[in-house]
């Protein structure tokens, strides 16, 4: 069965309600899980934030992250950067009037699902954080930065939208790893795919607030900070070591 942007938008529609928890993709919470998340994210997944899980009653709920809800939908589970990076066109957030309904709304670290117009009011669903869970909400209520399409959808729209595609990296690959410290055209390989994943703009990563990344061979404390979101988004080992592992993660492209 083909995938639509009214499916997904319906999709996302039905699941309003459901609990939010910080790497669940549509499953159920279970301790085992939560413990899992505090290990790998102490400075996000903290014991309060457990606490405040279990005195919600999320768990042996399904509960699902921002990322997590048009995963299910597509049947390909990728956080919030690997959305970006693995769109088929990046749209302009003015055009959101005009946007089709299943399309992708992202910004760095969050994403949501553009669900149609309520009384000439665009209107999207989000699994917005633990403290509200799936709503539907304006789209004018987040600082959304643009829109997302896929290739794997069919889209209904009125007017076509014109948007940007990812190109190909003009530097070589690596074949050491690339961290905090290092210099060269392998770090600017690195830097190029981090870019195509969104920090090519200002970002935050636990807590403070980050300039984009810039594509100067010199792997400082931006570009650390942005592979460290960028292996945080994929649920990977967060080490700010670009290696086998997370190179694979930047150079996908579907």
């Amino acid at each position: 069965m083909s995938k639509t942007g009214i499916g997904m938008a319906e999709y996302a529609i039905s699941k309003i309600g459901t609990p939010y928890f910080y790497g669940s993709k549509m499953q159920v919470l279970t301790k085992q899980y939560m413990d899992a998340m505090h290990a790998l994210y102490p400075k996000i997944v903290t014991d309060k934030y457990i606490k405040k899980a279990w005195d919600r009653g999320q768990v042996g709920k399904t509960n699902t992250d921002c990322s997590g809800l048009p995963g299910a939908y597509r049947k390909k589970q990728i956080g919030s950067s690997q959305l970006y990076q693995t769109a088929y066109t990046r749209l302009p957030i003015s055009e959101v009037k005009n946007f089709a309904p299943g399309v992708i709304l992202w910004k760095s670290g969050h994403v949501g699902v553009y669900i149609g117009m309520e009384n000439g009011v665009p209107m999207c669903v989000e699994a917005k954080g633990i403290d509200y869970g799936v709503v539907k909400t304006k789209v004018s209520a987040t600082n959304w930065q643009c829109g997302l399409t896929f290739s794997d959808i069919d889209y209904t729209y009125d007017v076509k939208v014109p948007g940007t595609y990812k190109g190909a990296n003009p530097y070589k690959e690596p074949s050491k790893t690339v961290q905090k410290g290092s210099k060269g055209e392998d770090v600017k390989w690195v830097q190029w795919e981090l870019r195509e994943a969104g920090f090519d703009r200002a970002f935050c990563y636990n807590g403070r607030t980050y300039g984009a990344v810039a594509i100067d061979g010199d792997a400082g404390k931006i570009t650390d900070a942005a592979i460290r979101a960028y292996q945080a988004s994929c649920k990977i080992a967060v080490d700010g070591k670009c290696g086998p592992k997370t190179r694979e993660k930047l150079k996908a492209n579907a």
